[in-house]
């Protein structure tokens, strides 16, 4: 091994268990939010606040069996991901009610597996897939959003008699088509707190949906990736083949022009000397 090679740093590889760096932490975010959820449902709070937080689980706990079944599916033999890496915590955490306490055990594993892969790789990752991992991010803030924007305005709205946000559900329906700015009317804040929310829950969905319009046109109407696999080489040339000759520089012509004219005034007076000899 020469100097030069030894002195450059080492690469860390990828754990086994660790997929993508930005959605392993996508997944470990949403094990924080589904655990404030848990801990917002046992807690002497609002029973509308109890609700929107029973609502959101709804997609948090489909995301992790999802979650659960693809990396079953990625693991072979199925038995390395389900015993060896604890992927029966996994399914315990995918489900609802009170299994949602083993969500935890996500979070624990994700941390542990980004402070294997180190920060640098997970910077160099985040740089290298950052469309993809924009699409990550615009999901989770749509989640985040759509929660603390329904808790927040029902928090506002709870405290007039006239207000038609009243329950939970009202707060969720009103938030999620207020991301998606459609707006439909049957739901609106009338407090200045809820007003305030509406006007921030707004400008963030137009700036979210914005990004996901962006993420899909390029995902579309960009042109595909060459694969390197299916460049064609260029054929080497047979050794029997003429080689080509580089054309001649201005230097080389006027260099032959040169020879070229040297040549016709020796055969001129060559052939002068043949006319003048008598003998010839």
């Amino acid at each position: 091994m020469t100097d030069a090679a030894a002195a450059e740093p080492t690469k860390t590889e990828r754990p086994e268990e660790l997929q993508a760096p930005a959605y392993e932490i996508f997944i470990g975010l949403l094990a924080v939010i589904s655990l404030f959820n848990l801990a917002i449902s046992v807690l002497p709070v609002q029973e509308t606040m109890k609700g929107i937080a029973k609502i959101v689980d709804i997609p948090l706990t489909f995301i992790f069996l999802l979650d659960f079944t693809s990396r079953l599916l990625r693991s072979h033999p199925k038995r390395v991901y389900f015993i060896e890496q604890r992927g029966w915590l996994d399914l315990l955490g995918s489900l609802p009610a009170g299994f949602r306490l083993f969500r935890i055990f996500r979070l624990v594993r994700v941390t542990r597996l980004l402070g294997e892969y180190g920060a640098r790789n997970i910077l160099r990752s985040f740089i290298k897939d950052r469309a993809d991992n924009a699409l990550l991010v615009v999901l989770f803030m749509v989640i985040v959003v759509l929660e603390f924007g329904s808790i927040l305005v029902v928090y506002f709205e709870q405290q007039d008699p006239a207000a038609n946000i009243k329950t939970g559900g009202d707060a969720v329906w009103w938030a999620f088509v207020s991301i998606t700015t459609v707006g439909y009317g049957d739901q609106y804040p009338i407090t200045m707190g809820g007003r305030t929310m509406a006007v921030l829950v707004l400008a963030t969905g137009v700036g979210l949906f914005g990004v996901l319009s962006g993420y899909l046109a390029n995902f579309f109407l960009a042109p595909a990736k060459e694969d390197p696999d299916t460049v064609t080489a260029p054929e080497p040339s047979s050794p029997d083949a003429a080689p080509t000759e580089a054309p001649a520089s201005a230097g080389e012509r006027a260099e032959l022009l040169r020879l070229v004219e040297g040549l016709e005034a020796d055969l001129n007076a060559l052939r002068t000397r043949l006319a003048s000899d008598p003998t010839g």
